[in-house]
């Protein structure tokens, strides 16, 4: 093989901001809509995007804010920026506003105050579960920020106080999952803009499109990862056993990676969900606490769980003495 088969690497990137968006006209009519107050310097509604991983929300609030909203708009990633200092300098830096990193968290919110007295502005904090203190959100709603909240879990609004749910009044935007054809067509697009033509045949395609099981994001990881395969072997092009061990990999990936984050105590907590499927906190607990060598306290339990609760590896049900947990399979 003379020439590399991938041409822009970059296009599979989840950082990649695509020139157009398929199958998502809804969503950005919506979208639109309500945000276009802001560039009359008026106040808009807050909107949550919600949807399982690979539903396009990152990719359309991206596109959005690049492409009608930039001057006034910040993006923020909260896996990567979880404390407010973070999250308060990224929108900043985002507006063009200089930071010097010896300022404190109260003059950086000062900062902001100042920059929306003069112009109304767009902040989206994409995976905003992470966040580390959710009064950042009734911070930013109180000071007339207009606010993108992006979660693939539906229930992170849900469990915020009462005063921070009031403050924000968010309108909800939901993804749904995309079809088979849909993600074909997804890929299909991005394929021709980052692949040499010829690369991939359209039946391994639709077989890539199908693995993904509506999943986006996934469905571009296994073209990649059979791309480099293949390059990797001096083919000519992706051969079906290049891709089927894609495939492979980037299931086994998708799976383990949130449990590669989980610390001893909460693996031990995982594998007895994992026997038992559902059970009540309290004997969940007790089960730990005779499993571990060196058993935590409740609190710490209690926020071990709620950790696993936003990695989406568990689910929680009730409160109290009645919640219980169940595995998510």
């Amino acid at each position: 093989m003379d020439k590399p088969l991938i041409l822009n690497e970059d296009a599979f990137a989840e950082v990649f901001i695509p020139s157009r968006v398929l199958h998502r006209d809804e969503q950005i009519g919506e979208l639109k809509r309500r945000l276009s107050p802001a560039l009359e310097n008026r106040s808009v509604e807050n909107i949550f995007l919600t949807g399982t991983s690979g539903t396009g929300k990152t990719a359309i609030a991206k596109h959005i804010l690049e492409n009608h909203f930039k001057s006034i708009a910040a993006y923020v990633n909260c896996w990567k920026h979880r404390t407010t200092y973070e999250v308060l300098t990224e929108i900043l830096l985002s507006l063009q506003v200089p930071v010097h990193g010896r300022e404190s968290t109260g003059e950086l919110a000062k900062k902001l105050e100042r920059v929306i007295q003069t112009r109304k502005i767009i902040v989206c904090l994409d995976e905003v579960d992470r966040l580390n203190d959710f009064d950042l959100l009734y911070l930013l709603a109180r000071n007339g920020c207009g606010l993108i909240l992006i979660s693939t879990r539906c229930h992170t609004i849900s469990s915020l106080s009462p005063r921070i749910r009031s403050r924000l009044a968010l309108t909800e935007v939901e993804f749904p999952t995309y079809d088979d054809e849909e993600i074909y067509n997804i890929v299909k697009d991005r394929v021709e803009f980052a692949m040499r033509p010829g690369t991939l045949k359209n039946e391994l395609l639709r077989m890539a499109s199908v693995a993904a099981q509506g999943d986006a994001r996934t469905a571009l990881e296994i073209i990649r990862k059979a791309g480099k395969k293949a390059e990797f072997r001096g083919l000519d092009e992706i051969a079906m056993n290049e891709l089927q061990a894609a495939i492979s990999e980037t299931s086994k990936f998708s799976t383990m990676q949130p449990l590669n984050k989980l610390n001893s105590h909460q693996k031990i907590l995982y594998q007895i969900l994992e026997r038992h499927r559902k059970m009540p906190s309290g004997l969940l607990y007790d089960e730990y606490r005779t499993a571990a060598q060196n058993p935590v306290v409740d609190r710490a339990y209690r926020n071990y769980m709620r950790r696993m609760v936003k990695h989406g590896l568990i689910k929680s049900e009730g409160k109290g003495r009645w919640k219980s947990y169940e595995i998510i399979a």
